[in-house]
């Protein structure tokens, strides 16, 4: 299927699907699993199955875009396409090749995906089975030469590097489904399996009939270590308050992580706490209220004015402007649209679900509630206008209205346009009891399920007898003794509490933390 591309500052519900704004090598996708509204900028997408992202109040976690292809009954059938990219130091040009062998649904021309052409060529791709062996594939790419096309592409290379053979050439493995090649009804080119990245390590064979190449993974080549810069454990090689670092704040403190009053003595310690002390976020929590800037601490805070500022009822894109003299509130850029805590008069629906309030201005998706007959761990699932769905029911109370003596007279056959029903003869009168009742004891289950459906007389030899049929339609003829009745009692109105998260987050856009990204350290050598 053709998934929804990510976009910023939009709400999303459980179970949402989207696909980065660029195609991902790793052919991942990614479901909503906590409900929310996504930032403002598009979060670094992880790239293996399973793994999650937090982006804004939104959690992702990583999932294949064709598993729901493939998990079908028949599922399309899967095209296997090759890139081969050229590198200009080693072979004159960085030009890219594209093909495939056409081997599968019948595919008798060229192929068009993501733009490209692949042009048809008798192709042999084998070895690429990963194993628990311990050692990683080295798969071999068979290519026909009939026309000699491969051999002028060696001497091309041969000129550049003597002996080369296109060794060191990139080798993209690309693999999807038919359906989703450019031209069909569900084109996608978004919907494949993660990209294999191969690289050339020998010409194995060359004749006029065909060439091979051995590839293998850039960790298997010879003459090549990686990584080409070592990155020792809580050593930072980077040098401070320059381009790599980036820090260039007004934070100062010394090799001790010491705050000193100059930037003289501003010397960085080097350590992983010394780069957090500058660059991670500050949390505090506190609290607002909706259609006022003020963010109230419980506890003071340090901050620079434009700071960014995220959490419950704090707008995308608000930043500090202002910090009171004791750093306990802060005056933020935009108006709270929601408050940390609410509390509201509000009437829960016999659905058990909805809960009708005075007023949703002050509420959001997710806060907690607490309240008369509010289950422990609930929370706002979704608001229309003044109307809450609740994440489960709320509790329902019976008052008892009638005990009577009886037994199961028998099972009525559907007729007249109602549904069978079990019937229970009592010899009393039918006071207090009415039809929609809820009714228990001998032959019904044991609980607040089944309930009355009809009431009428019967007579007798004896007298007399007060029939009473119900919603359960299992025989148990045999049952007798004492039933009891309840009615359902109204939800009223009460007061109810709502609560966000009060935790929020304080960055300074200027200041990243810049792990990950170490001069040189995803090199080759």
């Amino acid at each position: 299927m053709a998934y929804a591309a990510w976009t910023a500052s939009t709400a999303y519900a459980v179970g949402d699907v989207v696909r980065a704004t660029s195609v991902q090598a790793s052919g991942l996708v990614f479901r909503c699993t906590d409900a929310g509204t996504s930032d403002s900028t598009q979060p670094a997408w992880p790239t293996d199955i399973g793994s999650t992202i937090v982006d804004n109040t939104v959690t992702w976690t990583a999932i294949s875009s064709v598993y729901e292809e493939l998990s079908v009954l028949a599922p399309n059938a899967v095209i296997e396409l090759f890139q081969l990219t050229l590198d200009a130091t080693l072979h004159g040009t960085s030009d890219t090749y594209y093909f495939h062998a056409g081997t599968n649904a019948n595919v008798t021309g060229n192929i068009v995906w993501n733009g490209n052409q692949y042009t048809r060529l008798p192709i042999q791709a084998e070895g690429f089975d990963y194993s628990n062996g311990g050692t990683l594939p080295r798969p071999t790419l068979s290519v026909a030469n009939l026309g000699g096309e491969i051999s002028a592409l060696l001497l091309l290379a041969n000129a550049v590097t003597p002996g080369n053979d296109l060794g060191g050439a990139k080798v993209t493995r690309i693999r999807t489904l038919k359906k989703f090649l450019d031209g069909e009804a569900t084109a996608d080119v978004h919907a494949k399996f993660p990209d294999e990245i191969w690289y050339v390590d020998r010409k194995s064979a060359e004749n006029r009939d065909v060439v091979q190449w051995e590839l293998a993974s850039k960790l298997d080549l010879a003459g090549m270590m990686i990584p080409k810069r070592q990155i020792v454990a809580n050593i930072c090689q980077w040098q401070y308050r320059s381009s790599e670092c980036g820090y260039v704040g007004t934070g100062y403190y010394n090799a001790q992580d010491q705050v000193v009053g100059t930037l003289a003595e501003d010397v960085c310690g080097k350590r992983l706490d010394s780069c957090k002390l500058r660059f991670a976020p500050i949390t505090r929590t506190g609290s607002v209220t909706d259609g006022n800037n003020q963010l109230t601490l419980t506890s003071a805070i340090s901050i620079e004015t434009g700071a960014q500022i995220s959490g419950h009822g704090v707008p995308t894109s608000t930043t500090v402007s202002a910090v009171s003299g004791d750093g306990r509130t802060v005056t933020m850029s935009n108006n709270a649209n929601a408050s940390t805590t609410a509390t509201l008069t509000g009437t829960i629906q016999p659905n058990g679900t909805s809960l009708v309030v005075s007023s949703s201005s002050a509420l959001a998706t997710g806060m907690r509630v607490s309240g008369s007959q509010i289950r422990s761990g609930t929370t706002i699932t979704a608001i229309a206008g003044t109307t809450l769905t609740l994440s489960q029911a709320a509790t329902v109370t019976y008052t008892l209205q009638a005990t009577r003596t009886g037994q199961v007279l028998g099972v009525t056959l559907p007729r007249y346009g109602r549904a069978g029903s079990f019937q229970l003869v009592f010899p009393s009168g039918t006071t207090g009891i009415s039809v929609g009742q809820i009714v228990r004891g001998p032959g019904l289950p044991n609980n607040y399920s089944t309930t009355v459906t009809r009431i009428y007389n019967i007579y007798t030899l004896l007298g007399p007898k007060v029939i009473v049929e119900t919603s359960y339609t299992f025989t148990s003829e045999s049952a007798s003794g004492s039933y009891t009745f309840y009615s359902v009692d109204a939800y009223s109105s009460a007061s109810y509490t709502f609560t966000g998260n009060n935790r929020y987050v304080f960055r300074d856009p200027a200041y990243t933390l810049p792990f990950g990204s170490f001069p040189g350290a995803g090199l080759t050598t």
